[in-house]
C-alpha cells in the first residue's frame, strides 16, 4: 500500500473513531442534567414565581454538580424573565413521555415539573403555592405548554 493510501485509510479511522467518541457525549441520556425545552404559553402562567405573558419562551436547566438541586430559567432569545430553583427527583414508575407539569388553582396554571420520556428521573420545580395537580402533553390548555 501506498504511503499517499496509508494517509488517507489512517485519516478515515480517526475521523471515525473522532465521530463515535463525540456520538456517545451527544446522546440525549448524557444531557438531561443540562437542557432547554421550548415552551408555548397560550396564556399568562406562573413560571418560577413570575407571572409569563403567552408566547414562546426556553425552559432551560443546570443541575449544579454533586447536589439534587437544578437551577431553571426561562428565557426569550438572550433575554432571561424568570429564574429559579428545582430538585432532581426520581420517581417509582418511568413516565413515558416528555411533559411540562402544572399546578392549577383557581384556573390559573403554575409550572411545577420537568418529566423526561421513559425515565424515572423528573425535575420538582420549587413552589410555595399548591393546587390540584394537572398533567399537559399534546395540546396545552390557556397557560399550558409541552
Amino acid at each position: 500500500m501506498s504511503t499517499r493510501r496509508r494517509s488517507i485509510a489512517a485519516g478515515l479511522f480517526l475521523a471515525g473513531f473522532l465521530a463515535s467518541f463525540l456520538a456517545a457525549f451527544a446522546s440525549p441520556e448524557g444531557t438531561r442534567n443540562d437542557g432547554r425545552r421550548p415552551v408555548k404559553l397560550s396564556g399568562t402562567t406562573e413560571v418560577l414565581g413570575t407571572s409569563v405573558p403567552p408566547g414562546s419562551y426556553d425552559l432551560r436547566w443546570i443541575r449544579e454538580p454533586g447536589t439534587e438541586t437544578v437551577k431553571l430559567q426561562v428565557m426569550r432569545g438572550r433575554r432571561v424573565l424568570a429564574t429559579g430553583k428545582g430538585t432532581w427527583t426520581s420517581a417509582e414508575q418511568p413516565y413515558p413521555h416528555e411533559a411540562l407539569v402544572y399546578i392549577s388553582k383557581g384556573g390559573a396554571s403554575e409550572l411545577s415539573g420537568i418529566r423526561f420520556r421513559n425515565s424515572t428521573d423528573w425535575i420538582r420545580v420549587d413552589s410555595v403555592k399548591t393546587g390540584a395537580v394537572a398533567t399537559h402533553e399534546g395540546n396545552a390548555p390557556a397557560g399550558g405548554s409541552r
